[in-house]
């Protein structure tokens, strides 16, 4: 196995066949819940309303782009920061799921499922990196001015919003154009927690390989969230739909539209830096 002082050096192999089943897992996710929601909702581990389905499918979607990267590549770079930003994407949903153990619908084998899931990947991941802590950053060097102060912003914001969600989910969400009780707002923690930590990571120094994966992850969220509010807005019922006028739906599409270009422009200066 190669080790921290060959370069960007390939991760152990049972780590990659890790990343592959978390990849698929988040494929099958992401595909029901943001295909087809309905379907989603009768099978899931709980019985999400329809936005809160959809999005659920734009966050699996999104958690996709680091997972199928690391799985794909295999090196350390960007296997590092995914770990990191797996091992918070999963343990923040696994503590939140204890403390709404009543939401499960837990005559469906999904419940049974997300359960073992989000107890196993926390500790793998934990365990990866425990394993790895020697490894170094594998060529490090930063984005072109101004990406560092950015990248700190970026870090506190999403980092901040994330424990708003935590600790009072209804008032964090409340501008959002559908309701989101305290439940799927503390799941939703998760998906702003995980990028917090890897910007935090990168901050300064990164490999070009991070930097475009982070961008994308965060171009993806942004992307998919606005494109299920809408799809979902086009075939609930009138009383369901979304006020594309109102000052909390416009900051709302602001907040994500935000994601879309700071991740579009990070992964594209992340291209042009060289191995």
């Amino acid at each position: 196995m190669a080790t921290s002082g060959s370069g960007n050096p390939r991760i152990p192999l049972s780590l990659r066949a890790v990343s592959w089943v978390e990849s698929a897992v988040a494929f099958a996710a992401g595909a029901i819940m943001f295909l087809t929601p309905s379907t989603g909702t009768r099978i899931w581990a709980w019985a999400p309303p329809p936005f809160n389905a959809r999005f659920l499918g734009a966050i699996y979607f999104a958690a996709l782009v680091p997972l199928l990267i690391l799985a794909a590549q295999g090196r350390w770079a960007p296997g590092r920061m995914v770990l990191w930003m797996t091992f918070t994407f999963t343990f923040s949903i696994m503590v939140t799921m204890f403390f709404y153990r009543d939401q499960f619908e837990w005559s469906r084998p999904a419940a049974w499922a997300f359960w073992i899931l989000l107890i196993v990947l926390p500790i793998l991941s934990a365990v990866f990196l425990t394993r790895l802590r020697s490894w170094a950053p594998p060529d490090p060097r930063p984005l072109p001015p101004p990406w560092i102060g950015i990248l700190q912003i970026l870090a506190l914001l999403l980092g901040s919003y994330a424990l708003a969600l935590l600790a009072i989910p209804k008032v964090a969400a409340s501008f959002w154009p559908w309701p989101v009780d305290d439940f799927h707002g503390r799941i939703y923690a998760a998906i702003f927690a995980a990028p917090a930590v890897g910007a935090w990571l990168v901050r300064a120094f990164g490999n070009r390989r991070e930097y475009i994966t982070l961008g994308l992850t965060l171009a993806t969220l942004g992307l998919f969230t606005v494109a299920g509010m809408v799809w979902t807005n086009a075939i609930v019922p009138p009383e369901r739909q979304v006020d594309y006028g109102a000052a909390s739906t416009i900051a709302f599409l602001a907040m994500n539209a935000l994601l879309i270009v700071v991740g579009g422009a990070m992964a594209r200066a992340g291209s042009r830096l060289r191995d």
